[in-house]
């Protein structure tokens, strides 16, 4: 589970002497690696959630300790280390730095010279891969869960040992980059700070990378937060400039359902970029949740080209909009001043060009069956497009 540095804290906390001077609020950090620095040159190779250890050597005075910080904050550290007795001492972290070390909700810490930097960097490494190691077995335990719910063989191990076990209500919320191509530092920085936020609910989550998506797998009290969850974490794809459309699945109650809301959460999304509509709920797919669980699309295809190839065929040869036309015509309950006044058109356009579809299509739209039966079609059409 995610390797938070409140975690690292409570489990060394007097085994290193350790003492958190400021940034409480922030010990929900996820932290990535450990890295050793000593003074602003060496700050460009820090990377998002790293710990960072000093002793100061360089830094030696409040006012360098302070670009210090501010740098390293910059740089989106978990928090800062100081071995504190020689180079720098407690004294020399001011109101100043507290201050700003509390208003970025950054934790900051010291530890007595005595103590080998060395111990606590091969400590928390060896903590740090083996909880990427169990997260990485956990994430694959779930894609297979996802994917193969009838071989249990490929999950139960996992996901049985883990906390996910103690919960009741889960939900999948899937995210879709519109630039698929996302640089790799976005990517990292949009996964630690996505992880951040969802470690403040303190309950069992997983959210991960999975081909162009992101996969965010929540339980019990998230799933009671999914509105706040969801802007949340919109606007950090908003920070690194990557506008997403968004895809909510179904509750459920047993974690081998959690396939079928994978297939939902997929399906909304995929939805949300038809209807540019987003977030989008499955449950709030209406038709589309019908169309979603027809897994042979030929008989999509047959039943909306049986019904719009004609008008689309019209179009393309006289370069008309009456298949546009005839759309709007039926959402409006086919009112004539309403596609009016919604194309901008007057309204003997509108009029002229329902008597060209009537001569087309020989059938009459004030039947409700006909009138529900071309509106879906168009819904296949619009669906088919982002198959």
């Amino acid at each position: 589970m995610p390797l938070l540095l409140k975690n690292f804290y409570n489990a060394t906390k007097n085994k290193y002497k350790l003492k958190l001077i400021c940034g409480e609020h922030g010990l929900c950090q996820e932290v990535s690696w450990v890295y050793y620095s000593e003074d602003l040159h060496t700050t460009n190779y820090i990377r998002n959630g790293n710990l960072v250890i000093t002793t100061g050597m360089i830094i030696n005075s409040e006012k360098n300790l302070k670009k210090f910080i501010c740098e390293i904050i910059h740089r989106n550290t978990a928090g800062l280390f100081i071995n504190i007795g020689h180079y720098l001492q407690e004294t020399d972290i001011n109101r100043d730095i507290i201050e700003y070390c509390n208003a970025h909700n950054y934790p900051l810490f010291v530890f007595p010279w005595e103590i080998h930097i060395a111990d606590i960097m091969q400590d928390y490494l060896n903590r740090i891969v083996l909880g990427q190691h169990y997260e990485e077995s956990l994430t694959k335990a779930f894609i297979n869960l996802i994917h193969r719910p009838d071989r249990e063989e490929l999950y139960k191990e996992e996901i049985g040992s883990s906390s996910f076990m103690q919960v009741k209500n889960y939900c999948i919320i899937c995210f879709s980059p519109h630039n698929k191509q996302i640089a790799p530092e976005s990517r990292e920085l949009i996964l630690l700070q996505g992880r951040n936020a969802m470690n403040t609910y303190n309950t069992p989550y997983l959210f991960f990378p999975y081909f162009y998506y992101y996969i965010l797998i929540i339980s019990d009290s998230m799933c009671k937060n999914i509105e706040n969850i969801v802007t949340i974490l919109e606007n950090i794809f908003l920070h690194e400039s990557q506008a997403c459309r968004i895809g909510i699945s179904n509750s459920v109650s047993k974690l081998t359902e959690l396939s079928e809301s994978y297939k939902q959460a997929i399906g909304a999304v995929t939805i949300a970029a038809v209807r540019q509509v987003s977030p989008l709920y499955f449950e709030k797919l209406g038709i589309y949740q019908l169309l979603l669980s027809i897994e042979d699309k030929r008989i999509l295809h047959q039943f909306s080209n049986i019904r719009l190839s004609i008008l689309a065929e019209y179009d393309r040869v006289h370069n008309t909009a009456l298949s546009a036309t005839l759309k709007i015509y039926l959402e409006n309950s086919c009112s004539l001043q309403s596609v009016a006044e919604q194309t901008f058109l007057h309204r003997n356009t509108i009029n002229y060009r329902m008597k060209q579809i009537r001569q087309l299509l020989p059938v009459d739209f004030s039947n409700a069956t006909t009138r529900m039966e071309y509106l879906i079609a168009y819904a296949i059409e619009e669906y088919l497009k982002t198959q």
